[in-house]
């Protein structure tokens, strides 16, 4: 039985030391501009708001702003929207991202005063969340805004 299982092993083996992977390589992109530059722009869409808790949704026209700064891969954006009193402003990492961008300030100290992050495809829609502490009269009230628009 030894004696067929060592030939049979060794073809085997032999096999697969003859056999080679295709050559898929994905071409590296290249870009013409640092993303800040590329993505900079007012997008005007929609901000949802759902209060922390409930399932209380409301919906209201808003945009976000990406301005490029002095700083390669940095960028200023601000969230508008008269309807939710929301009119902040931060500094945001941001890269390149296959035919997009992806953008984010994970400290809660920043000019929004929370967490966000974002994303603009190919086709220059932005999407962009964050969760945002807002005070209306003597309450605190914590809100979950999603955003979604394109640019202008």
């Amino acid at each position: 039985m030894k004696k067929i299982l060592y030939p049979l092993f060794a073809a085997l083996v032999l096999g697969f030391a003859f056999s080679a992977c295709s050559d898929d390589d994905d071409e590296a992109m290249t870009f013409d501009t640092t993303p800040e530059i590329s993505a900079a722009g007012t997008y005007t869409g929609t901000f949802t708001r759902v209060q922390d808790g409930t399932t209380d949704t409301l919906v209201a026209q808003g945009s976000v702003t990406l301005a490029p700064t002095d700083s390669a891969y940095c960028a200023d954006v601000t969230f508008a929207c008269a309807d939710f009193d929301l009119d902040a402003a931060s500094v945001t990492n941001i890269t390149h991202a296959n035919e997009g961008y992806v953008f984010s300030n994970t400290s809660s100290d920043n000019g929004l005063g929370a967490p966000f992050k974002g994303r603009i495809d190919g086709g220059n829609v932005l999407n962009s969340s964050f969760d945002f502490t807002q005070r209306e009269g003597r309450k605190q009230y914590v809100y979950h805004y999603t955003f979604v628009g394109t640019k202008q």
